[in-house]
């Protein structure tokens, strides 16, 4: 399967955010330039909308995306503080962090039928995000969102926009010892098939995690399903349970069993168009990934892409 891999769509910009829609459509976040993206089947990008319209010229990290399944787009943004240069220097991250001026990290709405961009909740709204990477929509509407450097999990009410603190779990944090030699928690995020638990990966000591969702909607205490890999970002589960994740520095895609015993490669570098794959998504029979290409592991001609394979080949 590793040497099935193609260039769905290339672009501009660095893509890191991915979902797919029902029509066989992908809606894409740019990194650096605040830009929406739809890739349709057949590989054409059209702009839906532009955070800059919101965020004006904020610099940060424009990062993970979710459809509610209607005509909303969840995205998340993490502003850069001009004072102490997080992400660029990783040991300074709770500096940056705690920079009073950097108002625009949050989650913001896109209106997919007219671009129009809508903050749901941000630091200006007094919420402490500190990188907000990854949102997930449960199906009653609440979003629960990631924060790498804050390695917590936030769980975000769109309709009253507010928020709360919902899991910072031990688990999440790589404390002084961080294995893949970045500071940091929780990256992609995604539910399980019947909602009562909402699973992780981790980029400090990384891990797959599950969080249990309680009666009461709290979160349970974490417990770790796998190791054994590099720094880890992004994660899907499908319908039978099975894990989907990538890992940036050594830029692979793998599919991890439910029970977590089996692990099968579905793509690395030396046989496929992959350069620090970060999130993945489902469509059309596919699976593809955005190539954030941190370790220019992809030449020019291949970087700046989403990447997709055929999931007809399952060792179990």
């Amino acid at each position: 399967m590793a040497a099935d891999w193609r260039i769905l769509a290339q672009f501009d910009d660095a893509p890191e955010g991915l979902v797919g829609d029902t029509n066989g459509n992908f809606y894409v976040s740019l990194f650096h330039s605040a830009l929406v993206m739809k890739v349709t089947s057949d590989g054409k990008a059209t702009k839906i909308a532009d955070l800059r319209t919101v965020i004006g010229d904020a610099k940060g990290s424009t990062v993970g995306i979710d459809w509610d399944g209607k005509d909303n787009l969840y995205v998340a943004f993490s502003e850069y503080s001009k004072r102490f240069p997080w992400p660029a220097k990783a040991n300074l991250a709770v500096e940056g962090c705690g920079d009073a001026t950097v108002t625009r990290s949050g989650l913001y709405q896109v209106t997919i039928s007219t671009g129009k961009v809508e903050p749901v909740v941000t630091r200006a709204d007094g919420y402490p995000f500190c990188f907000p990477d990854d949102p997930v929509i449960a199906p009653d509407g609440k979003i629960y969102l990631s924060d790498l450097s804050l390695q917590a999990i936030w769980k975000i009410d769109p309709e009253q926009k507010s928020a709360e603190l919902w899991s910072k779990d031990p688990l999440f944090s790589p404390g002084d010892r961080s294995l893949s030699g970045y500071p940091v928690g929780v990256n992609g995020i995604a539910l399980a098939p019947d909602g009562k638990s909402l699973y992780g990966v981790t980029g400090g000591i990384p891990l797959l995690v599950k969080v249990p969702i309680q009666d009461d909607g709290s979160a349970g205490k974490a417990e770790m399903l796998a190791f054994g890999y590099d720094n880890m970002d992004g994660l899907e589960v499908d319908k039978d349970g099975n894990f989907y994740l990538t890992e940036t520095t050594r830029s692979e895609v793998w599919k991890v069993s439910a029970d977590a015993k089996k692990r099968q490669q579905l793509g690395n570098p030396l046989q496929a168009p992959l350069g620090a794959p970060a999130s993945i998504a489902f469509g059309n029979g596919d699976i593809c990934v955005t190539n954030l290409n941190f370790f220019k592991h992809l030449p020019e001609s291949q970087a700046n892409s989403i990447a997709c394979t055929k999931l007809d080949k399952p060792l179990w």
